[in-house]
């Protein structure tokens, strides 16, 4: 009976010890679950490596413990837990990004760098400080090889990044192209092609291409050293066919062909260069016409249509502006043929040539006033040398540079609808003779021009005394105003003297490939200087015929405007 008690307490005891020892577990202890955010995390606790989150469950004493999570990639989180008994603490933490550094050679110095794809500042030796973590570097070098590779910074670490480039071998290459501004391009490549380029050595893609011609293709090799490869481009030919409702039609072709303009009059199917075309088509009495096209390879057919023109020859009209008043009178002027120049003047004149008007132009009747101009500036606020003002209005405006005469021209364009420009040096010198080949359109006799118009003359003389003058009296000396003398058979006054008259013609371009068809031989509003015809109030004998030619770049006292109006 005594053994068996025995057994029952040492039982019992037993029971005690493990009910205790759940209820020190249970109400003595604390417990901690980490988790973090990426996981992988080292965990410790007052000092010691605990584990790696997830951490499920890790028993504590109770009180005070210094918690660290730490990641390689991310700054480090510390914290301080108050521990009582029995407390189940669950800590879930998202761990924030750090900062890292990398001291960043390469061997030779001098490389390029980029981080994760974005080019950096500066050059080899250098550092770039960025969040921890893997990052992606490449280093590159003219003429060495671009190396990449992904490094791990940890935070706070200073990570050295040493590359060490090798050479990649180039060479220069040079291919002068005919004709000289064809396109050179490296199919599949990046790099874009320039004389005297350096590239890696290889084998490579090229076009060579240029509007109009036929393009090349072809691969090439270039190897250590200077390469030089010369490429002709074939031009690319094609049929022109032209079409018109009137069979006397004269037209005319105007192509490009070796960085020259071409003219040819079209007798049937053309075979010219692709490329821009322009064509013109004209007949006496009908309208011009004119078309521009980029003909490809396929060639291309061109119509027209002339309508006749159904004008009143002689006729007087001015348009109305939309700004209010009127534009300057204009006369109608009958389409013609003349000679152009004068076989027996200057070197300038010749040679005479035959030019053919095909169609009726509008030529104003004097030379534009002060007035009319005036209301221009008014309305555009276009510049004004300030001595025209101290002038009569009814004058003929001077002071003005080819540039304001045709500033003027374009605004009475906008004024009106219709198309108002300065004449070329053709339909003056047309206008100018109506009919003539006599020095004047009245003859050859220079004393009779103090009837036609405001020359240098006895007047003159009277103020300019050391002058050479002609021997009638106009009763002027400076420049007045429009219609005082008598018109020549086109109804247009002053074409001789008062002020001379700017034309769309660059300086004075060589007669001997100029156009027959009336248009300027050059015009621009780039030019140097333009022509201006027809002499003014200081002009001799000799410089108001009717083919004398001259040109200026400047606005001065005796230059003016006479414009045209197409119909």
């Amino acid at each position: 009976m005594a053994q068996l008690s025995n057994a029952r307490k040492i039982g019992l005891v037993a029971v005690l010890l493990v009910a205790g020892l759940w209820v020190y577990q249970t109400f003595g202890t604390a417990t901690l679950a980490v988790t973090s955010e990426p996981p992988g995390a080292v965990v410790r606790v007052d000092g010691r490596q605990q584990g790696i989150t997830p951490l499920a469950r890790l028993e504590l004493d109770t009180g005070q413990h210094r918690l660290e999570v730490i990641h390689s990639h991310f700054a480090a989180h510390a914290e301080t837990l108050n521990l009582a008994r029995g407390d189940h603490e669950q800590r879930h933490i998202k761990m924030q990004p750090g900062e890292g550094t990398f001291e960043l050679l390469s061997n030779p110095r001098g490389a390029w760098v980029e981080v994760d794809g974005e080019r950096i500042a500066g050059r080899t030796p250098t550092r770039h400080t960025t969040v921890s973590g893997p990052h992606v570097i490449r280093m590159g070098q003219s003429e060495r090889h671009v190396l990449e590779e992904t490094h791990v910074v940890k935070d706070g670490q200073t990570l050295e990044v040493n590359f060490n480039l090798d050479i990649d071998p180039h060479g220069t290459l040079t291919m002068p192209t005919s004709p000289r501004d064809a396109k050179i391009e490296f199919v599949g490549e990046t790099f874009q092609y320039k004389p005297a380029m350096r590239i890696p050595i290889g084998e490579y893609a090229i076009r060579v291409s240029r509007r109009g011609y036929i393009a090349q293709e072809f691969r090439y090799k270039v190897r250590y050293g200077n390469n030089l490869h010369t490429v002709n481009l074939a031009r690319q030919f094609a049929d022109l066919r032209v079409r018109s409702t009137l069979d006397n039609a004269e037209i005319l072709v105007i192509y490009d062909q070796g960085g020259r303009t071409q003219r040819q009059l079209y007798e049937g199917v053309m075979r010219i260069p692709t490329g821009r075309v322009e064509v013109r088509a004209r007949a006496m009495g009908h309208r011009t016409a004119h078309k521009r096209i980029n003909m490809g390879a396929e060639g291309a057919t061109i119509r027209f249509d002339l309508p006749k023109m159904d004008v009143e020859i002689g006729s007087v009209f001015s348009d109305p502006l939309k700004s209010g008043g009127r534009s300057p009178e204009m006369v109608i002027v009958p389409d013609g043929a003349f000679r152009m120049g004068d076989p027996d003047g200057t070197l300038s004149e010749k040679p005479a040539r035959i030019v053919t008007i095909t169609q009726p132009f509008a030529m104003s009747r004097t030379e534009v006033s002060i007035a009319a101009y005036l209301q221009f500036v008014r309305a555009t606020g276009h510049p004004l040398n300030e001595k025209i003002q101290t002038e009569m209005p009814d004058n003929a405006v001077n002071y003005v540079s080819f540039a304001d005469a045709a500033a003027y021209a374009a605004w009475l364009t906008e004024q009106t609808g219709y198309k108002y420009r300065l004449p070329s040096e053709a339909e003056w010198e047309y206008a100018t003779r109506a009919g003539s080949e006599t020095d004047y359109f009245y003859g050859d006799d220079p004393l009779q021009l103090c009837k036609y118009g405001n020359v240098a003359d006895l007047a003159t003389r009277e103020r300019f005394r050391e002058w050479d003058v002609l021997a009638c009296n106009d009763g002027r000396v400076r420049p007045g105003p429009g219609g005082e003398y008598d018109p020549n058979p086109f109804g247009l006054y002053d074409v001789y003297g008062n002020v001379s008259e700017w034309v769309l013609d660059c300086g004075m371009p060589a007669y001997a490939r100029a156009p027959s068809d009336g248009s300027p031989a050059e015009a621009g509003s780039g030019c140097g200087s333009h022509g201006f015809r027809g002499g003014s109030w200081d002009s001799t004998a000799a410089e108001v015929r009717s083919a004398y030619r001259n040109a200026a770049s400047s606005a001065i006292d005796d230059r003016g405007i006479r414009l045209v109006r197409e119909l």
